[in-house]
């Protein structure tokens, strides 16, 4: 079995959230096309719309006409998505709303003390269930400035302080040694916003006006083409181009963690696109070789890690993932989740001192995917029963929704 074609995937998701957030909050109306079209989305544009923004849909576009936003009477449901949940935390606090924040089983085992202690020292009163979900959120006595400390790299941590210092009392600060993504600063300096970067601080100037309205077409998602990347180098015989894909240097560690593995990649068609970096990627058939991935690199690829787990499992030699703690923290505990699959198949895997290894080798066995309703750890799964056994069985199918709902779609248009 080969793998070849063209594909264009939807938009970003990190793009896409920050996108509809923003722009409810903007002065005049924003057009979004392209927008990501998983469940995610869907729980940040119901959200919204209880707190009162105007947005609708027509055909691929995404209308938003930028209002007052109000108190919902309501619990917000952020369904699995921690994005909607720390980045509207931040978003309604800036607007010194009240508002309560819940969301599924999963996301309800997710760590909230990262958002709730730097809006606590913002001002927001804040009760949660012992820092997860649910969340009650008072901003109404008004947001003060903050110079936070960033323990955890997180971008949503970071955007969720951003936010909320849109709305504060005077000029705030995030000192952040870990490089995280950027597209919350890129976005809210192309909407008039005075966001400042001066080494490893960010400065956050409150907003004098409201930020501008925005027209973007959001460029494919960097996470969802890195399942299309992997398909395409651990087969034979195959070639795959991945059209209009979002190139943020904080976006595509993937890509040069598998150069660095010998896997055949080109850029093309480099151009910029609303502050961000848009091109195409084409992955050919590689012969893969094992590397140890530098902790310092990690927050830039923490979501393709499932997937970079499955191409080490075809290379020669043992890869090393180091301090990968954070995936455990994901939508489920990710890092159990690529052990419990990379064994199931017959891989040699394991954990030590929070290091991942996968040892490559041949996969020796056809095995049922445990998903752990997790999107990704399903579809990088799907990949490695796909490339080897030309069939795949998953216990939650559905969970790809999430992140990528044509995915299966996609699969099928480019297998030869």
């Amino acid at each position: 079995m080969k793998f070849v074609g063209t594909l264009q995937l939807p938009g970003d998701k990190s793009i896409s959230h920050r996108a509809i957030m923003l722009s409810a909050i903007a002065d005049g109306v924003s057009y979004v096309r392209n927008l990501n079209d998983g469940a995610d989305l869907q729980s940040t544009i119901n959200i919204l719309k209880q707190c009162g923004a105007s947005i609708e849909q027509r055909n691929n576009e995404i209308i938003i006409d930028g209002k007052e936003l109000q108190s919902p009477t309501k619990e917000l449901d952020c369904g699995n998505s921690g994005t909607t949940t720390r980045l509207i935390a931040g978003l309604l606090a800036s607007q010194k709303l009240t508002f309560s924040l819940i969301g599924d089983e999963s996301l309800s085992k997710r760590p909230m003390e990262r958002i709730i202690r730097p809006l606590k020292e913002m001002g927001c009163k804040i009760s949660s269930n012992n820092g997860l979900l649910p969340l009650s959120i008072d901003a109404s006595g008004g947001i003060s400035s903050l110079d936070f400390d960033m323990k955890i790299a997180s971008a949503q941590v970071k955007s969720s302080i951003l936010f909320s210092a849109l709305g504060g009392n005077n000029v705030s600060s995030i000192n952040e040694i870990i490089p995280t993504r950027n597209h919350s600063e890129i976005m809210l300096n192309n909407m008039g916003a005075l966001i400042e970067r001066k080494g490893d601080k960010i400065v956050v100037h409150p907003l004098k006006s409201k930020l501008k309205s925005i027209d973007i077409s959001v460029p494919s998602d960097p996470s969802s083409s890195a399942f299309f990347a992997g398909l395409a180098v651990i087969s034979n015989n195959s070639k795959l181009k991945l059209t209009n894909v979002l190139l943020n240097e904080s976006r595509i560690g993937f890509v040069e963690v598998l150069k660095r593995m010998n896997c055949l990649v080109k850029k093309s068609n480099e151009s910029i696109h609303n502050g961000e970096k848009v091109g195409d990627l084409t992955f050919r058939s590689s012969n893969l070789k094992a590397i140890e991935v530098e902790s310092k690199i990690i927050p830039s690829i923490i979501d393709e890690i499932p997937i970079l787990a499955v191409i080490a499992a075809f290379a020669k030699g043992t890869t090393v993932f180091n301090n990968v703690e954070e995936l455990k923290y994901k939508e489920c505990d990710r890092l159990s989740a690529i052990i419990h699959n990379l064994k199931a198949f017959g891989i040699k895997t394991y954990e030590n001192n929070n290091n991942l290894f996968v040892e490559g080798g041949r996969i020796k066995k056809m095995a049922e995917i445990t998903t752990f309703d997790d999107h990704r750890i399903a579809m990088a799964f799907t990949i490695l029963s796909l490339n080897s056994f030309k069939k795949y069985k998953l216990d939650n199918k559905k969970c790809v929704d999430i992140s990528l709902p044509n995915f299966f779609k996609y699969l099928g248009e480019v297998t030869k």
